[in-house]
């Protein structure tokens, strides 16, 4: 029985993996979404965003800009380069923490001015979601593990994958399907770079909704999977 449950637990961990990332019909159709939403995308508008950002206190985040940030985020927004939102998003939190001139350790970031950065970044495809924060506090006594917390206006708020049209692959017996990220209230995480790729991981906060599981001697019906760790390839 240990056995069988730690086979269906590597099953499922594939058929995740294979949901999000290996898809090869919803990375056409993600690409053919991703060009009509870039038509109005301004990576000098992100780069602005970024270094408006103070903390509570209005102290500013950047006393200057970074060239090799610049370099970073440019690259990172590429359009001609397909990038799933969530590398995006991650990637563009460590770049944040790491090239910070502040120099307090912890702070919270204006609310208004980070929905204003989410938005510009399109890291979001559902515009209207990063109005649902609260505040985002950062630490980072480690400055290359810095850890976030991103707090909601309320206990549960839903972000749909794949422009809310989930993703859905046949494995282990039955229709897997991705339908939404889930936050309780708050959520937060760590980063770190693995070589070139970064890493997100500690999660807490967050589950994975939808129709997983597998058929079998024992059928099995999961609808909420807890994230723990993501490792964003890069591009």
């Amino acid at each position: 029985m240990i056995g069988r449950l730690t086979m269906f637990k590597n099953s499922l961990f594939l058929v995740l993996v294979l949901l999000l990332f290996a898809s090869p019909g919803f990375a056409i159709e993600n690409r053919s979404k991703q060009v009509l939403e870039t038509t109005d995308f301004s990576v000098d508008m992100v780069l602005d965003d970024v270094y408006a950002l103070v903390d509570s206190e209005n102290v500013k985040l950047f006393n200057q800009r970074n060239e090799e940030m610049d370099k970073e985020l440019i690259a990172l927004f590429d359009t001609s380069i397909l990038r799933s939102k969530l590398e995006q998003f991650y990637t563009m939190l460590y770049y944040i923490s790491e090239y910070a001139t502040i120099e307090k350790d912890e702070f919270n970031v204006d609310r208004d001015l980070t929905i204003k950065l989410l938005i510009s970044s399109r890291v979001f495809t559902d515009r209207k979601f990063p109005k649902n924060i609260s505040n985002v506090f950062l630490s980072r006594y480690n400055r290359g593990k810095p850890f976030y917390r991103v707090s909601f206006s309320s206990d549960r708020v839903e972000l749909g994958l794949n422009y809310g049209d989930g993703y859905g692959i046949s494995k282990v017996g039955m229709e897997q399907e991705a339908q939404a990220l889930v936050f309780y209230g708050a959520f937060s995480f760590k980063l770190r770079k693995k070589g070139e790729n970064v890493e997100a991981y500690n999660f807490d906060g967050v589950d994975l909704y939808g129709n997983f599981g597998s058929r079998g001697f024992v059928n099995v019906d999961i609808n909420y999977v807890a994230v723990k760790s993501v490792e964003f390839h890069k591009a």
